[in-house]
């Protein structure tokens, strides 16, 4: 007999799952600080790295700490695939502390990812299965729907990952995306997924606050933070999309697909433009480098709090161009995304130009080429 039948629900549930993860967050940290200096578990300074000193790493499982004890406190039966959901982020839990204590290929990274996928494929309802009109297409077949699904899943993760680039930047991202996605299923009446967003907003929240301080509480979240974070935000995604193709959400979107892909512009549009980037330079995609948006602002004078508060700005601004212009279509709508996004970018060039001096001869593009300099920040 349950004589405390408590059951939070609602406002109570969404309270109780980002504090809860505040406060398992908060305690944990510095208990994985400790460990991590006192077993030399540490990221050194070393090339396409920025900080000078070694500092603590494996802050990810604090945020999946206290993201997984607020979200499960919280969810109270209002989401299916619990089970799958947490055994599919387990995997990625794992593979990111190996690969934060030894390092592993990215191969290996990525054929881990496509086990998650696989999980929330197989075993939950969660796939994309609407081209949501898309040149006049509606339903997905089944076989594509999955391989949909874990492509978007894997992409996500590692655009998430390769943001991770300075202090406070993935997690103020992360808390942007996961604040938006939880305030659109909480209106839409989706509770589970608010729970799960309102979780992992709690968990970043007192991340930030000891990845962008100076003093013995500073962290790294590491590949198994970034992991963990990507593969909710993708979750997150799929379930915001197919909301919307459904039907359910508080209120239609005409263009869902480009409003997510506007969410998530930063990893995704910084990821795809150093990509390229590397290709026209014949340098390998999976190698690290200093390429990054983060990067620039860097070379122009930006403090990393800086850069973090410029870039989040701009993703909050891209964002509700989004939602104002939603009714424009699928694909005019990405366009504008694209171009104003383009916009910003040049604009952060044309700043790291007159700082540095650069000569415009020979044009745009092979003047950018020419003063990309991977290892600038190389100790």
């Amino acid at each position: 007999m349950n004589i405390f039948p408590l059951t939070p629900s609602g406002w109570p549930a969404m309270i109780l799952a980002f504090t809860g993860a505040f406060l398992v967050t908060w305690y944990s940290i510095p208990l994985i600080i400790k460990v991590s200096l006192r077993r030399n578990l540490t990221d050194k300074p070393g090339p396409h790295k920025i900080h000078q000193n070694d500092i603590p790493t494996l802050g990810g499982i604090g945020i999946f700490m206290g993201f997984a004890f607020g979200f499960l406190l919280s969810v109270n039966g209002n989401m299916d695939g619990v089970a799958s959901f947490m055994a599919a982020i387990l995997i990625l839990l794992f593979i990111g502390i190996k690969d934060d204590l030894l390092s592993i290929s990215p191969i290996k990274k990525i054929m881990m990812q496509v086990c998650s996928g696989l999980i929330i494929s197989t075993f939950t309802s969660l796939r994309f299965t609407s081209f949501h009109g898309f040149l006049s297409f509606q339903e997905i077949p089944f076989v594509i729907s999955f391989i949909i699904t874990i492509l978007i899943i894997v992409i996500i993760i590692n655009s998430f990952n390769l943001i991770d680039g300075i202090d406070g930047l993935a997690s103020s991202i992360g808390i942007i995306i996961s604040t938006t996605y939880g305030a659109w299923f909480w209106l839409s009446g989706d509770y589970g997924y608010a729970v799960m967003a309102i979780a992992l907003t709690g968990a970043l929240s007192i991340f930030l606050i000891c990845n962008v301080s100076n003093g013995r509480n500073k962290i790294f979240m590491g590949d198994t933070g970034t992991m963990v974070i990507g593969f909710v935000l993708a979750v997150m995604t799929i379930r915001f999309n197919e909301i919307n193709a459904d039907g359910i959400s508080f209120h239609r979107l005409e263009s869902s697909p480009s409003v997510s892909i506007a969410i998530l512009i930063v990893p995704l549009f910084d990821t795809i433009r150093v990509i390229i980037i590397r290709l026209i330079r014949h340098h390998k995609i999976f190698i690290a480098d200093n390429r990054h948006l983060h990067h620039l602002l860097l070379r122009i004078g930006c403090t990393h709090k800086k850069a973090t508060l410029l870039i989040s700005l701009a993703n909050i601004f891209i964002i509700v161009i989004a939602f104002l212009l939603d009714k424009t279509g699928i694909f005019l709508l990405a366009i504008i995304l694209l171009s104003v996004s383009l916009f910003l970018t040049i604009l952060v060039y044309i700043k790291v130009a007159k700082k540095e001096n650069w000569n415009w001869k020979g044009g745009v593009i092979k003047t950018i080429l020419k003063n990309d300099i991977p290892g600038v920040y190389s100790s």
